[in-house]
């Protein structure tokens, strides 16, 4: 159940004498709306601090049962209510089936509690900010209707219950457990801070457990959106035992993502011990426990050192002195303690045994649970599937947010009818382009990135000590101050004209039109076997280029003839579609042995790490040399000797690029920003994640013409890169990956434990002809390449079909429907086809 407290009726501490807060109005920050502040009375210090405030007494209603068949007012919509799952405040949640016999979750709300503009303005909230966020651990948001009586919110379901019945059964978490789950839930803590959203409730009861015992976070009552860097919630919110001391008593100052880090640790705290920190029977002690930050361990738990170390650093009563989420799974509890791969259903009642996990295997649990939750940049958080409307230009996206402000006004009004309030709370959540989270809440990486462009800019030449500048930027500790009004300026500008070629950059060749000279010399990359002969061939290119630009002679435009070139997308797509539509005749694709002699792909995506929503995708290849994709289009790419690179600008929708080569200590002044993000990128990847694999080599003898990534491509279950020498890479959020070369008839797979096999499309198809075979494993090995062979396909046909739709008549705006395989359909945001 959730408190919601009011100021207090005690003396505070007063606020400033001035005021500078801007009074503009905005439709979620009505939910925390500040009261008016209370004069301290005669004789009382108003240096003192403050005495904790007393909670709010309600008396409590019981709602009504919703009817046992419940439908909304057309009549569209049909769930059978089941059993009672909990209630809290004014609402109540029931599992319920609908007609496919689907069993959901759904929270009821009744109109007769939605009378007041606070309580529409709340529950307006809470639709708008859950329905944006889309994480593994967060409990997915589905639909919002009515009926007569009630609101009804359908979620997805955690039949497991909340962990707060699981600690009553079980009185205490081993540490173990409290590692596993602890790193789920600062996942989609992070995942939340990256979207500007602070839960402000979080706490046991609303930590929910689905049906592999994975932690979905819950309850977006209380939540509220961060819309501009600094900006400071005051409404004292939250249930005791968890309410960090700057809400309690700092509300002049207010409080932002550090409450959710304070919560964490109370939770922490809570696992190991079996009761929070500052628990008493009195709320009012509760509150000067927390002030005071008085708490200890008591004797007869076994806490290890590393807990008691990490809870106290989180449990610091300056919000600024806290860890970030980062520093906090950074820590040696979890990286020194034992991490199991999961959490057996059995431990709902009686705790599991993890002796049998080595160190070793623990390391490797903890990567691929970081990785799993989004805490590996590696695996960079996604945007919001609806957090994103269609690129907009500036103009229209301050028209959006004055529409969604004139729209909440209207259906938060008391005499406004719910059904207004319920369309307006389903619309894409608009925020306005000064939005972000503070640097606090922002990735390591950024933060040292930020600071990285800011220190390249200041520098005046190329040369000025950069291995010093990288040594001070990989120890920095504490937060910067992000990038200069005008900086940021610039960087709107580019990635407003950048949406406008995101989807068209997809596009492939067209089949019937014919390639000028200019597109066929200046495409690349080189395939001169020599690397003289490559340099000159680039050479030429450049010079022919540059001719054609300028000059208006047909003889440079005059077509060549011959066939057409086909698209790497296009011909993968074609040739897996021949290989299932035989298998699905029961023929034979191709014959095996014409495919022995395949060249095996040695040269593939090793590791990538996407901060496209400021700078790109940066990555590294399996012969050493790393890239940045940026995000006006632009490539650099390091060779493996870390002295030479290419510049590769692209032009004509992606269709035609042009390879510029240089070296570490002589560029154009104009590379200079991008050249130092480069050198960041390339230190980063190579030291954290970069691994010794089987497959990943040097090439030492390429200084130039090395391989790069034209486009990618993230969608809901895979993100799918397209390489200079035609090659698609396919990554898996399982881990796993699929490269496709030679127009799909070649197949490398590693596994989530980088092992890796190749096949060839005709083996693979052969096999699938004949019985299953009786081993087991390799029966579902089998099984399972051949299903993500076929998902490949449906990918790359959508790609196709989203692509001709642009060509005849869409906008090129990154609004194309994506349809994943499952029938899917999804919208890539502005930041995710490239």
């Amino acid at each position: 159940m959730n408190h919601h407290l009011h100021q207090p009726r005690l003396p505070s501490i007063p606020p400033p004498a001035t005021s500078t807060s801007n009074n503009r109005r905005n439709p979620l920050n009505a939910l925390n709306k500040q009261l008016p502040p209370e004069v301290p009375p005669k004789g009382v210090n108003p240096e003192k601090k403050a005495s904790p405030p007393l909670p709010r007494q309600n008396a409590k209603v019981q709602p009504p049962s919703p009817p046992p068949v419940i439908q909304d007012k057309t009549g569209s919509l049909r769930y059978q209510r089941m059993s009672f799952l909990g209630e809290g405040g004014f609402a109540r949640v029931y599992q319920v089936r609908d007609s496919r016999n689907n069993h959901l979750a759904c929270k009821v709300v009744t109109k007769s509690s939605l009378k007041t503009k606070k309580a529409k303005t709340k529950l307006y909230a809470e639709i708008k900010i859950h329905k944006a966020l889309d994480h593994s651990n967060i409990v997915r948001f589905l639909d919002c209707f009515e009926d007569e009586e009630n609101v009804y919110m359908t979620l997805e379901l955690c039949p497991n219950g909340s962990l707060m019945s699981m600690l009553h059964r079980r009185r205490v978490f081993t540490e173990p457990e409290a590692r596993f789950f602890m790193i789920q839930l600062i996942g989609a803590c992070h995942y939340m801070h990256t979207h500007q959203v602070i839960h402000r409730d979080l706490k046991l009861g609303n930590l929910f457990l689905d049906a592999d015992m994975n932690i979905k976070v819950g309850d977006f009552g209380l939540a509220a959106l961060i819309e501009s860097p600094g900006e400071r919630k005051k409404t004292i919110c939250g249930t005791p035992n968890y309410i960090a001391p700057e809400v309690l008593f700092d509300t002049a100052n207010g409080h932002s993502f550090e409450v959710d880090t304070w919560s964490i640790g109370v939770i922490l705290y809570t696992f190991i011990v079996g009761r929070p920190p500052f628990q008493t029977k009195d709320v009012k002690e509760v509150y000067q426990r927390i002030r005071d930050n008085q708490y200890e361990f008591p004797p007869h738990r076994d806490v290890s050192l590393d807990a008691r170390e990490l809870v106290q650093q989180i449990l610091t009563p300056n919000p600024q002195e806290r860890p970030t989420l980062h520093n906090i799974v950074d820590h040696a509890f979890f990286t020194r303690g034992t991490v199991p791969g999961f959490i057996p259903v059995s431990a709902r009642d009686a705790p599991p045994n993890f002796r049998h996990i080595s160190p070793l295997v623990s390391q490797a649990n903890l990567a691929r649970l970081r990785q799993t939750c989004h805490l590996h940049e590696e695996m960079a958080p996604n945007t919001s599937r609806n957090s994103e409307p269609p690129a907009p230009s500036a103009g229209s996206a301050t028209s959006s947010l004055a529409q969604q402000e004139r729209e909440f006004q209207k259906a938060v009004q008391p005499g406004s009818p719910i059904s207004a309030l319920l369309s307006s709370a389903r619309q894409p959540l608009m925020v306005g382009p000064a939005g972000g989270a503070t640097i606090r809440g922002e990735p390591t990486l950024l933060r040292k990135l930020q600071a990285a462009k800011k220190e390249a800019a200041r520098s005046p030449g190329k040369d000025n000590k950069v291995g010093s500048r990288l040594q001070e930027i990989a120890e920095e500790g504490g937060p910067g101050d992000g990038f200069e009004r005008r900086e940021e300026e610039v960087r709107m500008k580019e990635l407003q004209s950048q949406k406008a070629r995101i989807v068209a950059q997809m596009v492939p060749v067209q089949a019937s039109r014919v390639p000028s000279p200019f597109e066929d010399t200046e495409n690349v990359p080189v395939s001169a076997p020599e690397p003289a002969q490559g340099e000159r061939r680039v050479r030429v290119r450049t010079r022919e280029a540059l001719l054609v630009v300028g000059s208006s002679s047909s003889s440079a435009t005059t077509p060549i003839s011959g066939p057409p070139k086909v698209n790497g997308f296009d011909a993968a797509a074609e040739t897996l579609c021949a290989a299932f539509d035989a298998l699905a005749q029961h023929q034979l694709f191709r014959d095996p042995s014409d495919d022995v002699d395949l060249p095996e792909e040695r040269v593939f995506i090793a590791s990538w790490v996407d901060y496209c929503n400021k700078y790109g995708m940066g990555y590294a290849l399996t012969d050493g040399s790393v890239g940045v994709h940026f995000n006006d289009s632009t490539t650099l790419v390091l060779a493996a000797d870390k002295q030479h690179f290419d510049y590769i600008s692209s032009r004509r929708q992606g269709t035609v690029y042009v390879r510029k080569n240089y070296t570490v200590g002589d560029y154009p002044e104009e590379l200079k920003s991008k050249v130092y993000l480069l050198k960041h990128f390339e230190g980063y990847i190579m030291g954290k994640l970069y691994g010794d694999y089987e497959y990943t080599f040097l090439d030492l003898q390429r200084t130039k013409g090395m391989q790069f990534v034209q486009k990618y491509l993230r969608m809901k279950h895979v993100i799918v890169f397209k390489l200079s020498h035609d090659v698609l890479q396919f990554n898996f959020y399982d881990h796993s990956k699929i490269i496709l070369s030679t127009q799909g008839l070649a197949i490398t797979h590693i596994d989530k434990n980088y092992a890796l096999t190749r096949w060839t499309l005709s083996q693979v198809m052969a096999r699938a002809l004949l019985p299953p075979s009786t081993d087991r494993e390799q029966a579902k090995f089998a099984q399972r390449l051949l299903d993500k062979l076929k998902y490949c396909k449906e990918v790359l046909l959508s790609i196709r079909n989203a692509s001709a739709g642009i060509g005849v008549g869409g906008s090129g705006t990154g609004s194309a429907n994506i349809t994943e395989a499952g029938g899917v359909s999804i919208k890539p945001s502005k930041a995710s086809l490239r």
